[in-house]
């Protein structure tokens, strides 16, 4: 009996060292890391601006000129940025009453820093970005030239729309990405008729697009 006793108590101790060898930790800590990832896709959004009624008198005999702008505001989170281009419906005779018309300005190379008048009439443009850096390569100046330089002073290098129905033309470049409030940029049109020619009296209008896309 005495040694059955003896005998079991040895079993017990030696299956107590193989559970203590063996049993899974139960105190102290363990680690595990996993990574999680959420992809965010970059978007891009335009505003919708108002009609522009150009400001200034164009008698039909005695001509003058006319103004206008409209802005876009552009927001995208693409870090790549942006680019925005124009174009015209009608890019020979975008501004016209269905017969007439002001003829497209005509573009020189580099584009004429001011404004030349026409030897009849001339729509054109030019553009004001938000930040001046962002201003494509074309409307950009050095205080007297265009196509240089990293100004962009108000009222200078205009332009036409010619081509602009197959080939828009790049106005704002941007290589990063906006803040929520996006990106102001302003286009300011011009119109001109000259003294001694003639348009009848009418509304003449044209159609122009802006269209910005993100650069990646």
């Amino acid at each position: 009996m005495l040694k059955d006793i003896f005998s079991f108590s040895a079993f017990v101790s030696v299956m107590f060292g193989i559970y203590l060898n063996f049993e899974p930790a139960v105190v102290g800590a363990v680690t595990d890391d996993i990574t999680v990832t959420q992809v965010v896709t970059s978007d891009i959004t335009i505003s919708h601006p108002a009609d522009v009624n150009m400001t200034g008198t164009i008698y039909g005999m005695t001509g003058g000129t006319g103004t206008g702008s409209a802005t876009w505001t552009v927001k995208t989170s693409d870090t790549s940025g942006f680019g925005l281009t124009l174009s015209a419906d009608d890019d020979t005779d975008c501004l016209n009453n269905g017969v007439n018309d002001f003829k497209d300005y005509v573009n020189a190379s580099p584009l004429n820093y001011a404004w030349v008048d026409p030897a009849i009439s001339a729509f054109g443009f030019t553009v004001e970005p938000e930040t001046a850096t962002d201003t494509a390569t074309a409307f950009r100046d050095n205080g007297s030239i265009c196509g240089t330089g990293s100004g962009n002073t108000a009222d200078t290098c205009w332009s036409g729309f010619g081509g602009t129905s197959t080939t828009p033309k790049a106005i704002v470049n941007r290589t990063s990405q906006t803040d929520i409030g996006g990106q102001d940029e302003v286009v300011k049109f011009k119109t001109r008729l000259i003294s001694g020619q003639f348009l009848p009296e009418g509304n003449y209008v044209a159609v122009i697009t802006a269209t910005a896309l993100v650069n990646s």
